[in-house]
């Protein structure tokens, strides 16, 4: 009798334990600005406490709507948070809470040898065998990538040259390993900027849908005090330069 009560108080304890902290579901693509943000969230806030969990959009709805606990859901976009609030699993329907941007990333041989051609009369090069791409059913960049290759009218004539990878992290260590041709967030770039001269260039926003992404809370982690301060800092004035620092669109 003793022992069974001493695994109960053990389970009390883990509960309590699990309360304290706040659970985040965070997008792939926030893993490059992230260690700079929670970084000034905990000086701003150095008693709490916040475990993040990074994935692709997809994979983390997935999750939630098998019950998994969370308390902030950050997705890319705002269709995954959207099933998250149909599904009932939110407390909120989904706000914005910043705005990302593509690139393709071009190793400096190519970068320097097809200097001045435009991104489409790149991609369709025979020596590009591969462009790397995220996942475009589970990463929302990686839709917007697709979406940019076709309306650039080239999507039929180089399908066959997509690799996909489960996530836009992936994706960006795999291009930077390999030397390859990819889309990848702004944002990984400008991380990896900062300790090795990198090359990218520029696709035009109006030629894919703004990447809003979007939160959501559970109705757990609307009482969690750990998660609500995250979400918080995320959209103060600190926060935001952050996200614009690494080339997200301010809210």
């Amino acid at each position: 009798m003793l022992v069974v009560r001493l695994l109960l108080l053990l389970l009390l304890f883990d509960n309590i334990f699990a309360a304290q902290y706040g659970t985040i579901f965070a997008s792939a693509n926030l893993r490059f600005v992230f260690p700079e943000m929670i970084e000034e969230f905990y000086k701003q806030n150095p008693d709490a406490d916040v475990h993040i969990q990074y994935e692709g959009s997809g994979a983390l709805t997935k999750e939630i709507l098998q019950g998994n606990h969370y308390d902030l859901f950050l997705a890319a976009d705002m269709k995954y948070p959207k099933i998250v609030y149909k599904n009932q699993k939110a407390s909120d329907t989904p706000k914005v809470y910043t705005q990302g941007k593509l690139v393709l990333y071009v190793p400096k041989r190519l970068r320097q040898k097809y200097q001045g051609k435009k991104i489409r009369d790149i991609l369709i090069q025979k020596e590009i065998q591969s462009i790397v791409i995220a996942n475009k059913k589970d990463a929302p960049y990686g839709a917007a990538s697709i979406e940019v290759l076709k309306n650039y009218k080239i999507y039929v004539q180089i399908k066959n040259k997509i690799h996909y990878t489960s996530d836009v992290a992936t994706a960006v260590y795999k291009l930077l390993w390999d030397s390859e041709v990819g889309f990848v967030p702004k944002s990984a770039l400008l991380f990896f900027a900062n300790k090795q001269k990198l090359n990218w260039m520029d696709i035009d926003q109006k030629i894919y849908k703004p990447i809003l992404q979007g939160y959501v809370l559970s109705k757990e982690g609307e009482k969690n005090l750990n998660a609500t301060k995250f979400l918080a800092f995320l959209l103060s004035k600190k926060g935001q330069n952050i996200f614009k620092k690494y080339g997200y669109v301010s809210k």
